[in-house]
This record gives C-alpha cells, sequence and structure tokens, in this order.
C-alpha cells in the first residue's frame, strides 16, 4: 500500500496479486475526513478518508497513519494552488507535519464548542430512545418461547397485587428506561467534546469520546441548513443545526450532518451570523389559509379510523386507545400552526412539522426542484401542496408545505422564476433547477 500527493492529485497504489491504483484530482475533492477509532487512539493513529463530489460514492481510505501526518495531508489537499510531491512515507511529509498544523490552526476564525452542561441537557432530551424502544420491543416480542404459563404465575405469586395490566405496564416502563439509558451514553459518547471551527474556506467538525471524527463541511457543498426542535427540546426552546452537503457520504450520518448538537433557538440567529453568514432568516410571509385548518387536524386522524377498532377488538383495555384521537387532533393543530414559509432576496426559509419542529433554509440557487400537486378536494378549495428539493444524497432534500393557498404558491414558483442565478444563456454557470406541476 502507498500513497502521496504529486502535483494535482492524490495518488494511492495498493494490492500484491491484483493491483489498483487511484488517482483523485484535488479540484474534484470535496470532503477529507479524519477518524480515530478506538484501538488506532491506542497507537496514535488516525483513518484518513478523502470524498470527491457524487455523494461520496468515490472514497479514499488510508486506514493507519499518524495524526501529525493526516494533518499534513489534509493540508496539502486543501492547497490546489500549489501541488507538490508529497509521498505518504516520505521525509517531506514528516519535515512539514508541524508547520502545515500550524498552518491549519492559524486559519480558524471561530470557534464554537459543547460545554458540558448542554451535552447532559442534550442526552436527557435526545430523541433516540423512541427508535431504540421501537426496537427493543420488537426484540421481546421474540422471548415468546422462553415465557410459558408457569413464568407467568411465578411472577404474579411473587409480585402480590399484580395483573395483567399492571404487568404489562411494567414492561412498558423497564423498555423505556433500557432504551432511554442507551440513548443517553449514545449521545455522550458520540458528542462529547464536541467543538467546531470555522476557517476560510469550511467548517471543521471534531467530536466523540471512544471513536474520534474529524468532519469536513466545504461552504460552496452545503446545500441547506435546518434547525429541528425535537417534541421534548422544542418546551424547553432548544434543538439540533444540521447541514446538508453534497459530496458526503450521508447514507451512513441519517442524510444530514449534526453542525451543532443542543442549541437555544434564541442563540440559532447569533449562530448563524457567526458561522454561516450568508444565510439569513426572512420574515414569514405565507400560510396556509384558516379553511385548511380542519384538514390538518383530520389528517393525522386518518391512521386511527383503522387502528383504534382493531385494537379495541382485540384487546381487553383496547379502548384507551380512543386517547390518541386527541394527541393525533393536537399533533394537526401544531402542524397547521407551525407551517410558514419566508422569501428573502436569496434564501428561501420554509418552516413544517411531522412531530419535530424543522426550519430550513436553501439558498435560492440551491433549489433543485420545485413541485405543486393537487387533488380534486384540494382543487375545490383553490389549495395545493408544495414541495422544495434541495441536493442531499443520492434522492436529495423534499422540503414540503401542505395546504397553501394557490395564489400563495404562485408567488413562490414566481419569486424561484425571478432568481438572477438561473441558468440561462446569458449565465451558463448557474446551477439549473426545474418546476413541476401536478395539477389533478
Amino acid at each position: 500500500f502507498k500513497y502521496r500527493v504529486e502535483g494535482d492529485e492524490l495518488q494511492i497504489k495498493k494490492g500484491v496479486l491484483v493491483k489498483s491504483n487511484m488517482y483523485m484530482s484535488k479540484d474534484r475533492i470535496q470532503v477529507i475526513d479524519i477518524t480515530e477509532g478506538v484501538l488506532q487512539r491506542m497507537f496514535g493513529l488516525v483513518q484518513l478518508e478523502v470524498k470527491t463530489a457524487g455523494g461520496g460514492t468515490d472514497t479514499a481510505t488510508i486506514s493507519a497513519i499518524s495524526r501529525d501526518e493526516a494533518e499534513a495531508m489534509r493540508t496539502e489537499l486543501r492547497n490546489k494552488r500549489n501541488g507538490s510531491a508529497s509521498p505518504g512515507q516520505d521525509e517531506d511529509i514528516e519535515d512539514s507535519e508541524t508547520d502545515a498544523y500550524a498552518e491549519n490552526e492559524d486559519e480558524i476564525i471561530s470557534t464554537w464548542k459543547l460545554s458540558t452542561k448542554d451535552l447532559v441537557y442534550a442526552a436527557f432530551t435526545s430523541g433516540n430512545f423512541g427508535l431504540i424502544a421501537s426496537i427493543l420491543g420488537a426484540a421481546s416480542g421474540q422471548l415468546d418461547e422462553f415465557i410459558n404459563e408457569e413464568t407467568i404465575e411465578y411472577v404474579y405469586e411473587a409480585l402480590p397485587g399484580y395483573n395483567d395490566v399492571t404487568l404489562i405496564v411494567g414492561i412498558v416502563l423497564v423498555i423505556f428506561i433500557i432504551s432511554w439509558a442507551l440513548s443517553f451514553l449514545g449521545v455522550i459518547f458520540r458528542y462529547s467534546d464536541f467543538r467546531l471551527e470555522k476557517t476560510s474556506e469550511e467548517l471543521i467538525i471534531t467530536s466523540g469520546l471512544l471513536e474520534r471524527k474529524h468532519i469536513t463541511v466545504p461552504f460552496d457543498r452545503i446545500q441547506a441548513v435546518r434547525f429541528i426542535e425535537g417534541v421534548i427540546r422544542q418546551p424547553f426552546g432548544y434543538g439540533m443545526i444540521n447541514v446538508e452537503s453534497a459530496g458526503y457520504d450521508q447514507t451512513q450520518q441519517g442524510r444530514s450532518i449534526v453542525l451543532v448538537p443542543f442549541i437555544s433557538a434564541s442563540n440559532v440567529s447569533a449562530f448563524l451570523n457567526e458561522f454561516l453568514e450568508e444565510y439569513d432568516e426572512p420574515e414569514y410571509s405565507i400560510k396556509p389559509p384558516k379553511r385548511t385548518l380542519f384538514r390538518y387536524l383530520r389528517r393525522p386522524n386518518y391512521v386511527l379510523i383503522l387502528l383504534v377498532p382493531i385494537v379495541w377488538y382485540f384487546i381487553e383495555y383496547g379502548w384507551l386507545s380512543l386517547l390518541l384521537i386527541p394527541l393525533a387532533t393536537y399533533l394537526g393543530w401544531l402542524q397547521y400552526r407551525d407551517a410558514a414559509v419566508g422569501l428573502g432576496d436569496r434564501i428561501l426559509r420554509m418552516r413544517y412539522r411531522v412531530l419535530s419542529r424543522t426550519t430550513a433554509l436553501v439558498k435560492k440557487k440551491r433549489v433543485q426542484n420545485i413541485e405543486s400537486s393537487q387533488n380534486p378536494f384540494q382543487q375545490m378549495k383553490n389549495i395545493q401542496n408544495l414541495k422544495a428539493v434541495a441536493a442531499s444524497g443520492a434522492g436529495g432534500l423534499g422540503l414540503e408545505i401542505s395546504d397553501l393557498d394557490n395564489e400563495d404558491s404562485f408567488n413562490i414558483l414566481r419569486w424561484l422564476v425571478s432568481n438572477p442565478e438561473t441558468k440561462t444563456e446569458e449565465n451558463p454557470k448557474a446551477e439549473r433547477w426545474s418546476i413541476n406541476q401536478n395539477l389533478e
């Protein structure tokens, strides 16, 4: 296995019987990540990943090199103007390790750190326990063969006063506590010692307790910024900031890159002004009309129309599922209240809710596709759905708001058409996007 930076490209040669050569041009390199696994940290080594444009499909991995050498190589690969030979094991890199690392430190413009207190709050309010609980619940269903009537009778005798209801409630509580504990530890391990650094060309994210990761996010590859307020965090006024970055392998990161794992909603504007100054927050000017409120209220209840009768019939206390109806109706009201669109000079701001409330900021030139759809019932009320798609991974990031007034939807389309950076004969280098309308 041999690697070196020569001229304007990274060269990697590997193989004994079957030899393979990889050549990466500096101009096509989008992301350079450094990961320190548990075993690698024991030996003072790191893993370097170099990714090109195209969602991370072309990745060069150097599994075991020193941290200083990795930093020197990252600095060399970023230097697209002055490419010089830099063999992976030659003295050139070794001699430049200290200077390269110092140069990298001097480039830092701003730094944001996650405090220990906020890390604990983030772990306490993480919404991941719901997913873990569902996995544990599904796994518990595989224990039926180990639980028979004798086991249940033994539990009843050992715990007097217990019945079917209290037993089910107890199992649910145990699953909840275990899943919450796993979620808590997962956040601690992932975001411990979290640090965000800003340079003139990119953001550098460093985090992890056992496995340290160093992720680079070039400014020119950011497609959208999202502030996500989870169900637990929103009442306390907190959320997290994610970015969608073209060229990043988002299949391993849940599509998005976590830029800030825990931040107060009141501090988001100041954070954007410091780290992402191009992403301003235009005022909300478009909301679903009042005549669509009933549609929002009933939409979450569609599933319950089938679910409640089945649960009521087959489960002894299934009638308790009726309590889900007011909860679903309240969710529909929240979705109606939070839906909004703001149009700035260069920024599209969309706020919507599924369970968590999400506020998305997309540059006008980053909008790849606009889709408006209208079914016969919406046509009677002169409303339609609007979906904006920004580049993100293989499928793109869809931002959708339901039941906008036709005129408001057309105003958004006209705002996008007025984009001065839309690809035309006068401006062939601007990015292209399209409008799809499906009016039934």
